[in-house]
């Protein structure tokens, strides 16, 4: 295989950012006072972590055979649920949802830096396997990022009514 170390090195660096993003998705389940952002956040987290296992796996099959994992599975994608926030318990105060709006912000970007990552990888790796399986994550994290992009336009949208920024 071309560049083993590089592709290691890769793989290390997704694995990295998937621990950051479950650790960033449990912080903000707890935090929140929305029991359906709750919900989100905590199936967020769910997913980073079978991110994780299929990195991980195929770490250590390369590690063992400069090989990557047969590999026809399709992740899922679950944008189901949306919209995430109450908008009858939103209407009634947009300022509880302040640390939920900066959140979700931060969760688009980390979304957003892990679709281009994902993509950039696939280019970049010549194994049919290993090129499927960072399609199969850039499409599943290019769902997180519409759905956490969808609650972001709408809390962004309330806070911006709420303090008469809106433009009408």
């Amino acid at each position: 295989m071309p560049d083993l170390d590089a592709t290691l090195a890769a793989i290390q660096m997704a694995i990295q950012t998937e621990i950051d993003g479950y650790n960033f998705y449990q912080r903000f389940a707890a935090q929140t006072q929305d029991p359906n952002a709750r919900s989100m956040f905590q199936r967020l987290a769910r997913e980073e972590v079978i991110h994780l296992e299929l990195l991980r796996n195929n770490k250590a099959m390369l590690e063992d055979s400069g090989e990557w994992t047969r590999y026809q599975e399709v992740l899922p994608v679950d944008v189901e649920g949306a919209p995430i926030f109450s908008r009858e318990r939103v209407e009634e105060n947009i300022v509880a949802y302040t640390s939920d709006l900066s959140a979700l912000r931060v969760a688009y970007l980390i979304e957003k830096d892990a679709v281009d990552f994902y993509t950039r990888a696939a280019q970049q790796t010549d194994d049919p396997n290993g090129k499927r399986i960072f399609l199969d994550l850039a499409r599943m994290e290019q769902g997180h990022l519409e759905l956490l992009q969808g609650e972001y336009e709408f809390l962004r949208g309330q806070f911006q009514v709420a303090m008469g920024f809106a433009p009408f």
